[in-house]
């Protein structure tokens, strides 16, 4: 075999490897979270700190807060869209925020 032959399937072949360790960490790390049921009040207070990176709003209520370290927390809103009222209230912290809703 070619030398250009040789190198273009070593090439192809460490893209693949790396292709599966990246997909084996991935879904690893998926199985690994761990998301957790806090208070209102507690969730407002991590919202305010910074530390969410994304918000999620459910019809009835449930809203899960995605954090900067990938952890995911689930509180109950009292009222629907209250959680869009306290990100619009916490100003600079949130302003980069992704906001979603169902």
């Amino acid at each position: 075999m070619s030398k250009k032959i040789l190198t273009i399937w070593v090439i192809i072949f460490l893209i693949v490897i790396i292709g599966v360790f990246t997909y084996l960490i991935k879904t690893n790390q998926k199985k690994d979270k761990i998301e957790i049921t806090i208070s209102w009040n507690e969730a407002i207070r991590i919202l305010n700190n910074g530390e969410v990176e994304k918000v999620f709003q459910a019809h009835n209520l449930d809203v899960a807060l995605t954090l900067e370290d990938g952890r995911s927390i689930k509180t109950k809103e009292p009222y629907i869209d209250d959680i869009f009222d306290e990100v619009i209230k916490c100003g600079n912290p949130c302003k980069n925020m992704v906001i979603a809703t169902e």
